[in-house]
């Protein structure tokens, strides 16, 4: 089981003020816990905290009390010994693959723990099956899409089938198919016995699985209601936008990497439109977007018109090119003027000469955000931009993308997140059977909650 009693945690980089100030929280085995908050709040900071990462690797100051299953993490022994008991993926996918192929990944974390090579490997093939990566186990990770690599991350940590799971949004950049595979997969080792703590901005996914919920705010955590939705989200009501003349036209395209992927026969946006395009991950959305911004070739080329864009990628550090974030938003402030980029970022002042890089991941993913607005191009092409975002981020999200269809900006999102079709797209593409198929946003949403396992009432 996991206890934390009085958790106090901070980096020594930073201010000298504790990013967590008071954490306690209890699960038992067999229990699932929900731990929610605002983006930025130190969500991450208990994880790294609590698994004694933040203090023996980081540098970072911790007290407090923890015993994972008997082990206290804050020691040098307890600590040793954690890899074999505990799995964590955390919320960026990319700080935590090693080797080169999902394979080498599965048998390098078993290899470390003590099986012999046969036995890793064998059981990697099962595992890496049962997340849907066995076609693609010797392939280089850095083709794979996000979701793909966040698919690998969660299978790396339960490999071993560990007694404590901790899953930082274990459902960020996952198409519907793979967040219901998540959700089933947690409600398995709940029937196990393991304890498994999730960080997650889209709590109503693990409604029927979760025993506890617990929030962050202002720096301490404390058990909440586990009211956490009951029903999909419903769209807001507002006035459609009125689409001008057309800022990027597609026809006849087949986008890949070499080999075909995705085959696209028509797509338009107008300005002042918001377009998404959806999809299971591997599917070839990413690719698309690339291969209109430019960089990529297509497998044939088609028509390809478009206005002058911007290329919002799904990798929010891809897009810093400053080392303080107030350097970034000054350099960005190109359409926009700085004053109005800078209050549009919460943490502005606590965080201006901070390195981007050292940021949150919903921080990171919010400060790109802004970078795409403060550019403001006729044709801007945003890939995943809700990830790691929480409510109140996610309608900051909308609102600002409103402000640049407003300005006669078209834009194309690529995305796995139903609310953005619910309250952000005026039309929507759909990837099936590697065609783009036009689809009516509102259903697709629907479709996708549904397919996910959330229950309609």
């Amino acid at each position: 089981m996991l206890r934390v009693r009085e958790l106090r945690a901070g980096y020594t980089t930073r201010s000298g003020r504790a990013v967590i100030e008071g954490a306690s929280l209890e699960v038992g085995d067999g229990e699932v816990a929900l731990l929610t908050g605002p983006s930025g709040s130190g969500k991450t900071t208990i994880i790294l905290a609590i698994t004694g990462v933040l203090k023996f690797l980081m540098n970072g100051v911790v007290s407090g009390v923890v015993e994972l299953d008997g082990l206290n993490p804050l020691s040098p022994e307890g600590f040793s010994k954690l890899p074999a008991e505990v799995g964590v993926v955390l919320q960026d996918p990319d700080k935590q693959i090693a080797m080169p192929t999902p394979m080498g990944e599965l048998v390098f974390t078993l290899e470390n723990l003590g099986y012999s090579t046969r036995e890793a490997v064998e059981r990697s093939i099962r595992v890496l099956g049962r997340f849907g990566l066995a076609g693609k186990a010797s392939q280089h990770v850095e083709d794979l899409s996000l979701g793909e690599k966040r698919k690998l991350t969660i299978a790396s940590a339960i490999v071993h089938e560990p007694g404590l799971v901790i899953l930082d949004e274990p459902t960020a950049s996952l198409d519907p198919w793979s967040t219901r595979s998540v959700v089933e997969l947690v409600s398995s080792m709940k029937k196990s016995g393991s304890t498994i703590l999730v960080v997650e901005h889209k709590p109503f996914y693990f409604k029927s699985v979760a025993d506890k919920v617990f929030a962050v705010e202002k720096g301490r955590v404390g058990r909440v209601e586990p009211d956490i939705g009951t029903s999909y989200p419903r769209r807001n009501e507002r006035r459609r936008r009125s689409a001008g003349r057309t800022v990027l036209r597609v026809e006849d395209l087949v986008a890949g990497y070499g080999q075909p992927i995705l085959t696209v026969e028509e797509l338009h946006v107008s300005e002042g439109e918001v377009v998404a395009v959806v999809g299971p991950n591997g599917s070839g959305k990413t690719t698309l977007l690339k291969t209109i911004a430019g960089f990529i070739k297509p497998v044939r080329q088609g028509r390809v018109e478009k206005a002058s864009c911007f290329y919002l990628p799904q990798h929010p550090d891809f897009t810093f090119i400053s080392t303080t974030v107030e350097k970034e938003l000054r350099d960005a402030a190109r359409s926009v003027g700085f004053s109005e980029l800078a209050s549009l970022f919460p943490w502005f002042e606590q965080a201006r000469r901070a390195n981007p890089f050292t940021l949150s991941h919903g921080q990171r993913r919010w400060l790109a955000n802004l970078v795409a607005y403060g550019y403001s191009r006729k044709l801007i092409l945003m890939d995943e931009p809700s990830t790691g975002l929480d409510d109140n981020m996610l309608r900051e999200l909308e609102r600002i993308v409103d402000t640049l269809a407003s300005r006669g900006a078209g834009i194309l999102v690529s995305t796995h997140d139903p609310r953005l079709l619910m309250d952000l797209a005026d039309r929507a593409y759909s990837v099936e059977g590697g065609r783009l198929v036009e689809r009516d946003p509102v259903d697709l949403a629907i479709e996708m909650y549904r397919v996910a396992g959330v229950r309609f009432e």
